[in-house]
């Protein structure tokens, strides 16, 4: 009896003191008159992402939107530790390009940094030795390096072609297909020729291996909560690195395949490869030395990136382009216009304005990654709040929600892309990426790829979606935008220039 009488009044004591603590952690922000969305007494704010609910982009976006329309920030918590949600563009770039030096780290990733591939990349890495990592890795997607990579990415057209041609075949004349797993095939066949120098044919069920390895990355309730992890608790990542290091073993094994093949051969293909082994021949600098893993984490996490970005932004423009067969006859209008049996070249398709604004509208409702994060690495004074953001603590933006604010945008749920006269263009355009020193650094050539399908598609089909219903984006849980129940479009032969 006494045994527990003493158990009951340790838990109670244990509980009690929990609460206090839990309601000081959660006053950080009260105590220094910002405002927060209510808290969840151990989840912070971020309850509804850590039990599976919402995904971390639609929390991120309803943190966002419990502000005033004019409120430059907001506070959250994620359990207990204070982050702050970016509202105001001008505090975004001030934070993320004038004072990037105080601001150079993602909270994205590891902080041991122990894992070279999938923890140690140019994704997570921290400063110094990120700048010196950017500042290698640069030269190598420049204009003249992109205009050599175009016929490997067109060599890969011909696979997509036939697969399309093929469905009607298939599926007499419902040839409906989903869209992410269509584009996330393409994307991985031009990856694999442009990243790891093999020829691959996603879209045959007996070559797809390396697709069916780049997928295993991303679906799974398994992935899913590592992604979690990786992003929003990556004081956890110790726990789950023998999980994340899993899918590499194939990855590594193809790339030193092709290094070891191309070094002895000695030919050049004008690849990511190639670049790979002009690094690693250079003299070293021990802050990063381009050597084993530290090779393969180059093209292992372009791959990450790439994989996930550039097919989701496929995906999604081609379902609004099939739900807007106005904007579908304009682009297609412009790509005769600036083709009409030209060769394809990278200046001919920078020519086209209205395929750049179909894509960047598109990216403005859907961002393939709909959060960006940065951590002060030193305590940092807010430019006009008085606010003192303290090391180590993390500021966010939510690129989905900011892009879609009504503020900034008319009719902000709906696909215009017309919207040329927007003040901020450039800045929503640019955040999709990732805005400042630290953007995508493969952003070029994700549009590239990204321009390359559509063109491709758009010239030989027309595009259509014969249904209502709405795409659900709340349902599908994952740090990355993906529709729930798929993005279903038909594609129709075309027989003549206005069909």
């Amino acid at each position: 009896m006494n045994y527990l009488i003493y158990c009951s009044t340790a838990l109670i004591i244990s509980l009690g003191l929990f609460y206090i603590y839990a309601k000081y952690k959660l006053s950080y922000w009260s105590r220094r008159g910002v405002k927060t969305p209510p808290t969840h007494l151990l989840f912070g704010n971020f309850k509804d992402c850590f039990i599976l609910k919402k995904p971390p982009g639609g929390v991120m976006r309803e943190i966002y939107n419990n502000a005033d329309p004019d409120d430059p920030y907001i506070g959250f918590y994620i359990f207990h530790k204070p982050m702050l949600l970016l509202r105001d563009h001008d505090l975004i770039k001030q934070v993320m390009i004038t004072d990037f030096e105080i601001f150079p780290n993602r909270r994205f990733g590891s902080k041991n940094q122990r894992d070279s591939i999938g923890l140690d990349s140019i994704l997570s890495i921290k400063q110094p030795r990120w700048k010196y990592l950017r500042s290698k890795l640069s030269p190598f997607l420049t204009g003249q390096k992109l205009k050599n990579m175009l016929p490997l990415i067109e060599e890969c057209n011909q696979h997509m072609l036939r697969f399309i041609e093929n469905l009607s075949i298939n599926k007499s004349s419902q040839n409906n297909c989903e869209m992410k797993d269509f584009s996330s095939r393409y994307v991985s066949d031009v990856i694999a020729s442009i990243a790891f120098g093999i020829n691959t044919n996603s879209f045959d069920e007996k070559m797809n291996a390396f697709w069916k390895n780049g997928i295993k990355i991303f679906q799974g309730i398994k992935r899913t909560i590592m992604f979690i992890i990786i992003f929003f608790i990556p004081e956890w990542c110790p726990l789950i690195e023998p999980f994340i290091k899993e899918p590499v073993k194939y990855f590594r094994e193809i790339f030193w395949d092709s290094m070891n093949i191309r070094e002895k051969m000695g030919y050049k293909k004008g690849d990511l490869i190639d670049c790979m082994l002009m690094l690693k021949n250079e003299k070293q600098n021990p802050s990063y030395r381009f050597e084993g893993d530290n090779l393969v984490a180059q093209l292992s996490s372009f791959y990450i990136a790439g994989f996930e970005a550039v097919s989701t932004a496929i995906a999604f423009t081609l379902y609004h382009l099939a739900c807007h067969p106005e904007h579908q006859v304009t682009l297609y209008d412009e790509i005769q216009i600036h083709l009409s049996e030209k060769k394809l070249t990278v200046d001919l398709i920078n020519k086209m304005s209205f395929l750049d604004c179909v894509i960047f509208e598109s990216l403005r409702l859907h961002p393939p990654l709909p959060i960006v994060d940065r951590t002060a690495v030193r305590d940092y004074k807010l430019p006009g709040t008085g606010l003192i953001i303290e090391k180590d603590n993390s500021i966010y933006v939510s690129i989905n929600a900011i892009n879609q604010d009504p503020k900034y945008f008319f009719n902000p749920y709906d696909f215009i892309p017309s919207r040329t006269e927007i003040e901020n263009k450039k800045f929503y355009e640019s955040l999709v990426f990732g805005i400042g020193p630290r953007s995508c650094i493969g952003q070029r050539l994700a549009l590239l790829i990204i321009k390359v399908a559509l063109i491709t598609i758009l010239s030989n089909y027309t595009l259509c979606y014969e249904t209502d219903k709405k795409i659900n984006l709340n349902d599908a849980i994952h740090v990355f935008t993906y529709a729930a129940d798929g993005l279903y479009v038909q594609f129709k032969k075309r027989h003549n220039a206005r069909e």
